[in-house]
């Protein structure tokens, strides 16, 4: 899979999607400014054919708010800002989840994975 990285995520992100076979893509690799909009965001990820994972829980939530129709997955890191957590948040998930399905918000917090599916339109 390949992700936009977006938010104030740590290095270690990266570095353990790479670790599970994934490519990552800072928000300026897609021409997107650290104001941008949900709908801009969504919008390049979709153009750029990328998955999304934030801890930003106003993008998480930015589908169902603002009646976001995304495609992909979103991965919502509900976990601490620090480099051990959101390693591990990414590792548990790619246990629980060998592959993720497109139209998937997958929430992970410090001790479990939650899916919910994104609104279609």
């Amino acid at each position: 899979m390949r992700w936009l990285l977006h938010g104030n995520l740590h290095p270690a992100v990266g570095e353990a999607l790479r670790r599970h076979g994934h490519e990552a893509s800072a928000p300026a690799d897609v021409s997107l400014v650290d104001c941008a909009s949900s709908a801009d965001v969504f919008e390049a990820a979709r153009k750029g054919q990328l998955d999304i994972i934030t801890p930003d829980a106003h993008l998480a939530a930015a589908p169902y708010e603002e009646h976001i129709a995304f495609p992909r997955s979103i991965v919502y890191l509900h976990v601490g800002e620090g480099d051990v957590e959101q390693d591990e948040a990414v590792d548990r998930l790619f246990k629980r989840y060998k592959r993720l399905t497109p139209g998937r918000l997958y929430t992970v917090t410090g001790s479990r994975v939650k899916i919910r599916q994104l609104p279609t339109r």
